[in-house]
């Protein structure tokens, strides 16, 4: 589709990348950047191509936020930067890193330079990992794109992932197996918040090798200060999204067993279940029930789920649908 605007010079002023790695979209981005000004259509060989994929060009910005924040004078600056005149009559490309950690009031701001750009030859490529924390008339200003890919994270994270699956599944078995075991139902939520701090250990045990490594560098002390803060803002972004990646790991988990339970009683077979060895046990458990419940129970879990890089109280969801399980 990015390919087809280029050849046919529908280039629009605004896209939007979206993906859980940012890695991969940052690439992407300057890839797509290399072949706009290439005037071989992106032979990635020129010196056009080869410094734009190094993000050293001079018709190329770069935002990347320091902080937890994009500040409105980052904008401004951006801004300022992308109304100057291009090199060689090429457009200036602004791509903006972590774009959903923009404030309301910078995203105003931005909002504003995507409706009136400050040159006809100017192109945006706002990036972000979640989607749904960009204010929608944003997004209805630009080209968005939703890329597919294995999360950074999660490849770093796998085995602990698989870890978390499968003792979540034990408790749900238990769960189902003895309905009426209220205590297990509301100490379920506890569970899952002990695998959070057991998930961000290497990045905190990366971090403080890091700063040694820095305090050792002989720079300057406010150059220290400065690289450090970073490090931890950074850091701290990413405890925060696999935090988010758990929950929802934990409610599709948790999902799939409803569907499970809402296909037995639909009166499906054993083959077509997620987790074919609970098919013995919600046929006992859940015979003569009606699904409704269970259908509202499930409309629960993918509603949070949406939210669940937003900071909600997911205990307060896994309760309601943990207690819907057991038979009171």
């Amino acid at each position: 589709m990015l390919n087809k605007e280029l050849k046919n010079g529908s280039i629009s002023h605004s896209y939007f990348f979206h993906g859980e790695n940012m890695k991969h979209l940052f690439e992407l981005a300057l890839n797509f950047a290399a072949n706009v000004n290439c005037k071989q259509g992106g032979c990635l060989d020129c010196k056009t191509c080869k410094n734009t994929l190094k993000a050293k060009y001079p018709n190329l910005y770069v935002l990347e936020p320091l902080g937890n924040v994009i500040t409105v004078e980052e904008i401004t600056e951006l801004n300022y930067l992308m109304s100057i005149s291009s090199i060689n009559n090429e457009f200036k490309i602004a791509i903006i890193k972590e774009a959903d950690l923009m404030s309301d009031i910078t995203s105003n701001k931005m909002l504003k330079i995507l409706e009136d750009p400050p040159d006809e030859k100017c192109i945006f490529i706002l990036l972000a990992e979640d989607i749904n924390n960009i204010i929608q008339t944003i997004k209805s200003r630009c080209q968005v794109y939703n890329w597919i890919f294995k999360s950074k994270s999660l490849e770093h994270f796998d085995e602990k992932f698989n870890d978390i699956e499968n003792e979540l599944k034990e408790l749900l078995i238990k769960l189902i197996s003895d309905r009426k075991n209220i205590t297990a139902a509301l100490n379920f939520s506890g569970h899952i918040n002990s695998y959070i701090p057991k998930i961000g250990e290497e990045i905190i045990k990366k971090q403080k090798k890091e700063t040694e490594r820095i305090k050792k560098s002989g720079l300057d002390e406010d150059e220290i200060d400065r690289i450090i803060k970073k490090i931890e803002a950074n850091n701290k972004r990413e405890i925060s999204k696999l935090t988010g990646l758990i929950i929802k790991h934990v409610f599709d988990i948790i999902a799939y067993c409803l569907e499970d339970i809402i296909a037995v009683m639909a009166g499906s077979k054993r083959e077509t279940l997620h987790y074919t060895d609970n098919y013995n046990i919600i046929s006992k458990s859940f015979y003569g029930e009606s699904m409704d419940k269970y259908l509202e129970l499930l409309d629960i879990i993918r509603g949070n789920k949406i939210y669940a890089n937003q900071g909600i109280n997911y205990e307060i969801a896994l309760d309601r649908v943990i207690l819907g399980l057991v038979q009171l």
